[in-house]
């Protein structure tokens, strides 16, 4: 499969990279702490038939810039996303799949600009990252580690047992070119993460997706989240852990899909 094209928005914090396919409405995916853009080559792909859809760098990952303040928050992230969106003629509504991360952020876009996001898909997330820990080992962890070995650390936590060794190469791959100053600011975003006020005013429909064996995310955590969130459901993706969107493309693509159209 031929990799999108890596294309470049100027906002006012930065030049933001992106990877698009497809025309139509638009939906956007934002990636976790150990992806990027090319973690979504199988939703560029399969989700492009009638739909633009667009998968960005965030600040400090891939082709984007670092973003300006080493300690960024989920809301300068958002808006810095609805920035490139503008820049890229997205001036209008668009449905919102936020993964991890990408979850701590989305909440965010909706509740700073209303009526932009149509559709919220929270994929493998939390209500408060705030909450996690971990965060100084995953840094000492960036730091000491070669490259590969950091993207097979990232694979073993995000991958189910079951998972091939190519599933677990693609994982490895997209974390192993994560850069150490974008990773820091993601790291700080995670730890001063509470979205518990955001998701508790969301009122538009949202879908909590969530793999089976995920340890990240895990069923108590999406179970609270889908909770919280008024008229939320969640769907379980069998044989997949946190990285569900790489390990079972077609039933994560059927699920967003499907809620997308309905």
């Amino acid at each position: 499969m031929a990799e999108p094209e890596l294309k470049t928005a100027d906002t006012a914090t930065g030049r933001i990279a992106y990877r698009e396919a497809g025309a139509g409405p638009a939906v956007v995916f934002l990636h976790g702490l150990g992806g990027g853009s090319l973690s979504w080559a199988e939703q560029l792909a399969g989700l492009s038939g009638k739909r633009r859809v667009i998968a960005w760098d965030c600040p400090g990952y891939g082709g984007s810039e670092d973003y300006p303040s080493a300690s960024p928050t989920p809301a300068d992230y958002g808006d810095g996303l609805v920035a490139m969106l503008d820049a890229i003629g997205v001036s209008g509504e668009f449905d919102l799949v936020g993964h991890s991360m990408g979850g701590a952020i989305a909440p965010q876009v909706a509740a700073r600009h209303p009526g932009r996001v149509r559709r919220l898909v929270l994929s493998a997330t939390r209500i408060a990252f705030s909450r996690w820990g971990g965060y100084e080992e995953r840094l000492r962890q960036h730091s000491v580690m070669s490259p590969a070995e950091f993207g097979e650390t990232r694979a073993e936590s995000m991958c189910s047992k079951s998972a091939s060794a190519v599933v677990r190469g693609v994982v490895a791959g997209i974390a192993s070119e994560i850069r150490a100053p974008g990773y820091a600011a993601a790291v700080h975003l995670l730890s001063v993460c509470n979205n518990e006020r955001e998701l508790q005013a969301l009122r538009l429909p949202v879908l909590v997706l969530a793999g089976a064996e995920d340890r990240i995310a895990p069923e108590a955590e999406t179970a609270a989240l889908t909770a919280m969130v008024p008229g939320a459901y969640r769907e379980i993706i069998g044989q997949a852990a946190h990285a569900a969107y790489i390990e079972q493309p077609a039933a994560y693509n059927a699920r967003v899909e499907a809620f997308l159209d309905a």
